[in-house]
């Protein structure tokens, strides 16, 4: 499993974000169905473990 999935399974977010990488960056897509809070928390899970290196798409 890799680092980022196993990021995701341990915060919570597996259930509405997923991972893939696109040309080597880490790409994250949350879906926004989630609702407005959901997303921000998403957000700064995620960049507080991958900083500026990842990507974060909303759908």
């Amino acid at each position: 499993m890799k680092n980022e999935d196993t990021f995701l399974i341990n915060y919570g977010l597996h259930s509405y974000v997923t991972h893939s990488r696109i040309g080597g960056q880490s790409v994250f897509t949350i879906r926004g169905p989630a609702g407005q809070k959901m997303v921000r928390h998403a957000k700064g899970l995620i960049f507080d473990g991958f900083g500026h290196n990842a990507a974060i798409r909303v759908t």
